[in-house]
């Protein structure tokens, strides 16, 4: 079928009003041209977002690939710095050139279907039948698949932006990959869509470039042409709506996207700072551990001397070789051992308080589904038995130093002694204590370490919860520190107590000698002592042994 075979008779009639159909059609040359320009500048927009989308999704995903503590701030600056924020304005200036060139397409297709309702009727209703065929047939394969798939592009992002929305630890390093590959890939589309757009305004201005030229009696032979550049402006139209679709989405995406994972990425990195300052901390704690295991050997030896000398051969010896100074020896150790325990204490509590800061500062992205609470293991099962019963012990220990204190002084010795003889279960209960101490530090040392080594999907849950294991054994030490302590403060009691008493009763031996004219020097005793101031001496430290 042909166009009107009235040609002639068409043109003459009023109706026709080709000066307006002219004045049309240089309008939608007028709108082409601006296109192209548009798009011209676009294209270059669209190659820098493109060239910087996909800069920030290698950087990324070598990133994530290699994922260490280290690499959670460079990560954040990725997310939230210069680059990504250069690609969301380069976005933003796509998006408002896209709703240019949908004003511009809008006004070409209204130029041209003012021109068409100048025409003729049966002219009119052919273009309108026409149009739209005529310019499918013309679409490359590239270009039909864009303009179909475009509804499935803007949900594919629409996907990206839900999984940001709703970001978890879990899903971070998956999510984060996924939309800067989507904001890569759709930027792509989109330079694509303009360079089409640009090519339909080129044919366009083209086809009314040619109209232009002609006579206007002429006009009406170009009605094919007409029809194709309705057409096209029309899938300008189309493209141009669809571009914008996506660059909102990209929009919307990269807004989510610098917000939420900068806000984990930073978090982590925070945390990472935090645990890394508590290394410190702990490193001292298991130093002073060290220390206070050493000098309970120390007040273990030390102990173990003045025991045997509450025993000896004869009472008569014992007065002759007492040392009264394993007691202050022994005090003095007993002292160095809080200190370096009250050390230990002090550098696990600092690092629990910060890192359970830190931990209760970490967003709900990060700590929702984890467990802050820890299944205790058998170490600290058996610290705790231990501590319920070295609270008996100190009752008792308490006990049998008011009863000391009491206890007339030549009849106390074998109350001593006893106290005395408990002395050694009772410091290695307190060594096995400090062991505890040391293996809360060394733990609390393996939890910074894997918190700051290789992270992965499937661990970082389980490097999270090292903060919450950091804590929990910090707060393990502390509590048996206090305990260890405790008993130190005690024992260093009775050694005070002891020594006195001890003293007391060598004094008085000494002033019985003194009476009895025998040199006080105990190493004549001996050799000078009649039989029967031996026996007395005898009988006065056998009373004070309980012998």
């Amino acid at each position: 079928m042909g166009i009107c075979t009235c040609t002639n008779e068409c043109i003459t009639q009023p109706q026709l009003k080709l000066e307006t159909v002219i004045q049309n059609i240089q309008s939608c040359h007028n709108a082409a041209q601006k296109t192209i320009t548009l798009c011209t500048s676009t294209l270059s927009t669209g190659d820098k977002l493109v060239t910087t989308g996909t800069s920030i999704k290698n950087s990324l995903i070598g990133a994530v690939t290699d994922l260490n503590a280290e690499s959670f701030a460079v990560i954040a600056d990725l997310i939230d710095g210069d680059m990504t924020h250069e690609a969301k304005q380069l976005a933003t200036s796509m998006k408002e050139h896209s709703n240019k060139c949908v004003e511009l397409s809008l006004a070409m297709v209204k130029s041209l279907e003012e021109s068409v309702d100048a025409l003729p009727d049966t002219i009119e209703i052919y273009i309108e039948k026409k149009a739209q065929q005529s310019i499918t047939d013309e679409l490359s394969t590239e270009e039909r698949g864009l303009a179909s798939n475009i509804d499935e592009d803007v949900k594919e992002l629409s996907t990206c932006i839900d999984a940001i929305d709703n970001l978890k630890l879990l899903t971070a390093i998956q999510s984060g990959s996924n939309a800067f590959m989507a904001i890569a890939s759709k930027s792509e589309i989109c330079r694509k869509i303009f360079g089409i757009i640009r090519k339909f305004a080129t044919s366009i201005t083209t086809i009314t470039q040619a109209i232009l030229a002609l006579d206007v009696s002429a006009v009406i032979s170009k009605m094919k042409d007409i029809l194709k550049a309705i057409g096209l402006c029309r899938y300008v139209k189309q493209f141009a709506e669809g571009c914008r679709g996506l660059m909102d989405k990209i929009i919307i995406l990269f807004e989510g996207a610098a917000d939420k994972l900068s806000l984990l990425w930073k978090a982590l990195s925070s945390a990472k700072d935090k645990m890394a300052e508590s290394l410190s901390d702990v490193i001292d704690a298991q130093s002073f551990c060290e220390k206070a295991g050493e000098k309970m050997k120390r007040l273990r030896r030390s102990t173990d001397g003045i025991e045997r000398q509450f025993n000896p051969d004869s009472a008569l010896t014992l007065l002759k070789s007492f040392n009264h100074n394993r007691f202050g020896d022994s005090i003095e150790v007993a002292r160095e051992i809080d200190n370096e325990v009250g050390g230990a204490k002090s550098k696990m509590e600092h690092a629990a308080n910060v890192i359970y800061q830190e931990y209760k500062s970490l967003p709900p992205m990060i700590t929702d589904g984890i467990s802050d609470t820890l299944d205790d293991d058998e170490d600290v099962e058996m610290a705790k038995t231990r501590i319920a019963s070295m609270e008996s012990e100190l009752d008792d220990m308490e006990k049998s130093i008011d009863t000391i204190k009491s206890a007339d002084s030549l009849k106390a010795g074998k109350l001593l002694y006893d106290e005395v003889s408990n002395l050694p279960p009772k410091i290695d209960a307190c060594q096995d204590m400090i062991d505890v101490c040391r293996d809360c530090a060394s733990k609390g040392k393996f939890s910074i370490d894997a918190f700051l080594g290789k992270w992965s999907l499937e661990t970082a849950v389980t490097q999270v919860q090292q903060m919450c294991r950091l804590v929990s054994t910090s707060r393990l030490l502390t509590e048996v520190a206090v305990h260890i302590q405790r008993i130190l403060l005690v024992m260093s009691r009775l050694l005070e107590e002891l020594s006195k008493r001890v003293k007391s009763v060598a004094g008085q031996a000494q002033q019985f000698l003194s009476e009895s004219g025998v040199e006080s020097r105990v190493e004549s005793l001996l050799d000078s002592a009649g039989d029967a101031v031996a026996d007395k001496l005898g009988m006065m430290m056998g009373n004070f042994l309980g012998k």
